[in-house]
């Protein structure tokens, strides 16, 4: 017995200590790129047709690599999702106190839940955002 609970044991050590839980990435997240190659989303939010949003935003993506790859791959679907997420937040969502944060996790969920499969949006920097 004793013998099988060390050959568990040294099992368990050797495959990175993991039992059945996802392996660990094998990167350094401050090693993941940060997209910028995406132009300014303008759009009219919800309900507002006399108003302008104008958002400009960097896009960090782990794995280095293979995330770098795939959003460079899938800009145009990037810019269309953008687009449907701004203009369905209505003026008051967009003037709420904390915007700037809402609007950043609301891109990260969006993008990764509806665009990114290999890849993933860690963070999302608004470098620009203007309503008029």
């Amino acid at each position: 017995m004793k013998a099988y609970l060390a050959l568990a044991t040294w099992l368990a050590l050797a495959s990175g200590g993991s039992s059945g839980c996802a392996p660990m990435p094998q990167y350094n997240e401050a090693d993941c790129p940060v997209y910028t190659d995406i132009e300014e989303v303008r759009v009219n939010p919800a309900g507002a047709l006399d108003r302008r949003l104008r958002v400009r935003a960097a896009f960090k993506v782990c794995p280095p690599e293979e995330g770098l790859v795939e959003i460079k791959r899938k800009r145009i679907e990037l810019r269309h999702e953008l687009i449907a997420l701004l203009s369905s937040m209505t003026r008051e969502e967009l003037e709420h106190p904390i915007r700037i944060e809402n609007v950043r996790q609301a891109i990260i969920a969006h993008v990764n839940e509806r665009l990114m499969k290999k890849g993933s949006v860690i963070d999302v920097s608004i470098t620009g955002f203007e309503l008029e």
